[in-house]
Formats: C-alpha cells, structure tokens, sequence
C-alpha cells in the first residue's frame, strides 16, 4: 500500500464523516422547522439515530491509524513538528514533469553551487595551510638566525675574554720579566757598591814605599796635593809633618 492508497482512504473517511455530519445537520433543521411551525402538534416521539459507530470508529481506529501511518512514512526524529509537516506537504502535492524537472535542475544547480563551494573551500583551506607553513617556516629561520647570531656573539665574547687574557699575562709576563731585571740591575749594584765598599776598605791604609813623600800619596789617592789635602791626612795619622818613612803604615780618610 502506497501514500496514495493511505490518503485516498483517509479522504474517504472523512468524507464520510461530512456526509454524516450534515445529514444531521439537516434532520436538526427539519425538526426545529417543524417544531415551529405547528406549536399545537405534538412532535413525534422519534428517536435520532446517533451515529454512534462511525463516532467510535474514528475515535478508535482511523485517528490512531493516521497517527501510526504519520510516524511510519513522514516522521523523522530530529525534526520540528512544523519541519515534518511541511516535508509530508511537500510530499503529498503532486507536481507535474515540467516543475518535477525544473525542481531537478535547481537541485542539480545546487549540488553543483555547494560542490563549486566545497571545491572552494577546500582551496582556502589549503591556502591556509599553505600560508601557515610559509610562515611557521619563517619564523623557525627567524629563530635559527637569532640562534647563530646569538652563538656568533658568544664565539666574540669567547675570543675578546680569551684576547684579554692573553694580553692580562702578556702584561704580567712583562712586568715579572721588569722586576727580575730590576732586581738583577739592584742585585748588580748591591755588588758593584759591594766592591767599591771593599776596595775603599782596602785604600784606607797605604804602606809608604820608597820614594814616596806625603804630597805624592795624597795626589795618587785624592787626585789633590793641597794643603788642606795634606792636613787631613796628617791629622788621621796625628804627624806633625809632610815627613814619611819607607814602610810606615799611615791612614788615607
């Protein structure tokens, strides 16, 4: 049984149900009319007949089998009431072979729309991944060229600390090589003083030899035979004159 046998059968129920309906509709007018037109005539003592099975069979098995037949064939879970209303009208009307192909067509038009939307968006969609690709690359390049910068800074750091050290113990090697010389040049002179000091010890005796006379040893020894040279000599030695002899010891100040 197909939708049409269901609606041609619920059609011929309720055209029944109409006819019925007016039908009583009817015998109520003729009764009334009746009634009002001979007051002094006792109405009939007739009884309606109710139609009480057909009242019945709609209550009890056509409305309850419209509902099932509802749920069965349009009813969707998910949707409105007023969605599947509309869907069961949509597919109750008929429609002929011109609006049935023209309604193809839109539907073919659209899929064609969504397919060309689709197609589109996947070419966004890959566009932008294209440019998020594009640009999480630069940035990695951004962050290895600020890397190496970073490790070419710390390779200069490196070799200028490095640099400094080197010229710190370049500095300190010359200066420890100037105070080992300084200290030699001091010990040298401490030497050379030394020596001096002992050969002035040794010049401050003089053994007279002959032909010697005080104003000679005076001018060997001071360079000077003055008489002031003279007095001092004679003065360390207490003489009370120039007069010396061969192998006196006297003493030069």
């Amino acid at each position: 049984m197909n939708k049409e046998d269901y609606r041609d059968k619920i059609e011929e129920h309720r055209q029944s149900f109409e006819d019925e309906q007016k039908e009583q509709q009817s015998l109520s007018r003729v009764s009334r009319m009746n009634k009002n037109g001979n007051k002094n005539k006792k109405p009939k003592n007739s009884k309606r007949k109710t139609p009480l099975m057909t009242i019945l069979f709609v209550i009890f098995i056509l409305i309850p089998l419209t509902i099932l037949i509802y749920f069965w064939k349009f009813y969707e879970p998910g949707k409105t009431i007023e969605q599947a209303e509309k869907d069961t009208a949509e597919q109750v009307v008929e429609l002929d072979p011109s609006e049935a192909s023209a309604s193809d067509k839109d539907k073919d038009k659209d899929k064609d729309d969504k397919g060309q939307d689709a197609q589109g968006d996947k070419k966004a969609q890959e566009q932008s991944q294209k440019d998020a690709d594009k640009l999480a690359a630069e940035q990695k390049a951004a962050e290895e060229a600020k890397k190496a910068q970073e490790a070419k800074k710390a390779e200069e750091a490196k070799k200028a600390e490095e640099a400094r050290k080197a010229e710190e113990a370049r500095i300190a090697q010359q200066q420890a090589e100037a105070a080992r010389k300084a200290e030699e040049a001091r010990k040298a002179e401490e030497a050379r003083k030394a020596e001096e000091a002992k050969q002035n010890a040794k010049a401050t005796t003089h053994t007279v030899k002959a032909n010697e006379n005080l104003y000679r040893i005076a001018l060997n020894h001071y360079g000077d035979g003055s008489e002031a040279t003279l007095a001092k000599i004679r003065a360390a030695n207490g003489m009370s004159s120039n007069t010396v002899m061969v192998g006196q010891v006297i003493k030069l100040p």
